[in-house]
């Protein structure tokens, strides 16, 4: 695996996640690939939630439930040999007052955490001074990816390089032509397509750590996309990161 690989193999990078699995689910491969060769900050802005799979977790409330996740992305970051884990300890969309249909249909623009979010981000980026920041692309338009890749666009012009990833599973529920339609009028380019067929067992190892969270369908939904990106000379499975074009690249990293 070369191209980006590399590149984040020389960088400082801040791998920014909207809830805990996100990063796990979208780039994990990538972060697979170069776990340990170079130091990873992961940052995970909502961290405060009252879903779970699991029925039983899910009745103990959002306490409970957040501190499981906290427990699984630590886990997550020492497997993965992140250096550095910041929760941003914000309230998700289930705490807020949307549900499973809203949540992908909600303005962010509308969310009273929109600013908080924003000045959190880039002051966390401020202070954590990376080289390079991996961040959602926001596709399936769910409002916390939303209000964190707002976010990250807002916060550019420190001259640090941002790259974004395509959001997963909700990639997977979308036909491949419009997701590539819906980026490029965000003012995104596709940036690298990697192949992770080496590392994915790694990947999915990676998902089943978040546990209160993933099951098998999910797995599959992920792996499937994986293998449907994949073009000839790629491999068999591949993530794919998308960066601002030229056009877009003066307003917004």
């Amino acid at each position: 695996m070369t191209g980006l690989i590399e590149e984040l193999r020389d960088h400082t990078t801040l791998w920014i996640s909207p809830h805990p699995d996100d990063v796990a689910y979208s780039c994990g491969g990538v972060l697979a690939a170069c776990a340990g060769s170079a130091p990873g900050l992961l940052l995970t802005v909502f961290t405060r939630s009252a879903w779970a799979l699991p029925k039983r977790l899910r009745a103990a409330g959002p306490k409970v439930i957040s501190a499981r996740r906290a427990q699984e992305e630590r886990r997550y970051c020492r497997a993965r040999g992140l250096a550095r884990y910041v929760p941003l300890g914000f309230d998700d969309a289930s705490l807020r007052g949307y549900d499973d249909d809203t949540e992908l249909t909600a303005d962010p623009a509308a969310d009273p955490l929109r600013d908080r979010i924003a000045e959190a981000v880039a002051e966390a980026v401020a202070e954590l001074r990376p080289t390079l920041v991996l961040a959602p692309a926001a596709v399936g338009g769910h409002v916390d990816h939303r209000l964190v890749h707002e976010a990250v666009r807002r916060s550019a012009g420190d001259g640090v390089r941002r790259l974004y990833y395509e959001d997963l599973p909700y990639a997977a529920h979308h036909p491949r032509a419009a997701t590539e339609k819906a980026l490029g009028e965000e003012g995104l380019s596709l940036y690298a397509v990697t192949g992770i067929g080496s590392v994915l067992q790694d990947k999915v190892r990676g998902m089943y750590i978040y546990g209160c969270q993933t099951d098998d369908e999910c797995v599959q939904e992920v792996t499937g996309y994986a293998r449907e990106v994949a073009g000839p000379g790629d491999g068999t499975h591949v993530e794919r990161v998308w960066a601002p074009s030229p056009a877009a690249a003066g307003r917004a990293g």
